[in-house]
């Protein structure tokens, strides 16, 4: 027997060892008051905790999915609004007069495009943004801000963001 299965002596048994005959190693260990067994009571605890968690990752998984594509589609309405403006070169202006889009601008746009292609793809309701982004993004891509359709792509992006 080990320490952790010997039952403790009673008080009185310290001062007089000699008093103790009976033989301890037949007799049941149960720690719990009573001698009842706490082992179904540690497994319904178990079970519940395990039961418990596996809810709440559920709840949580699913409440933050919906919201993805809402934010995700809002983060690239700010960041296509924070590029600034981009320039319309479709109406008689010179092409080569206009130097260059500043690179953050440019990073903006992307960003704007890669996060409407993120919401696009877990919520079609997106699709549209997404595919007017890929318009300017071309377009800033390209540095020619002399096409119709990708000044109309600008146009729409400014009308899906303003809805919301």
């Amino acid at each position: 027997m080990t320490a952790l299965d010997t039952p403790p002596l009673p008080d009185d048994d310290r001062q007089n060892p000699a008093a103790d005959t009976t033989d301890t190693a037949d007799t049941p260990n149960d720690s719990a008051p009573g001698g009842k067994s706490r082992r179904p009571q540690v497994l319904a605890a178990t079970a519940g905790f395990a039961i418990g968690i596996l809810i709440t990752g559920l709840l949580w998984g699913l409440s933050g999915q919906r919201g993805g594509a809402n934010v995700d589609a809002a983060a690239a309405c700010d960041a296509f609004n924070r590029a600034g403006h981009l320039p319309d070169t479709t109406s008689g202006y010179d092409p080569t007069a206009f130097t260059r889009l500043a690179d953050d601008a440019a990073h903006r746009i992307t960003a704007a495009y890669e996060l409407a292609q993120a919401a696009a793809a877990f919520d079609g309701q997106y699709q549209p943004l997404a595919q007017s982004l890929a318009g300017v993004n071309g377009m800033v891509l390209s540095g020619r801000f002399d096409n119709q359709s990708g000044q109309d792509d600008i146009i729409r992006v400014q009308q899906l963001c303003a809805r919301g």
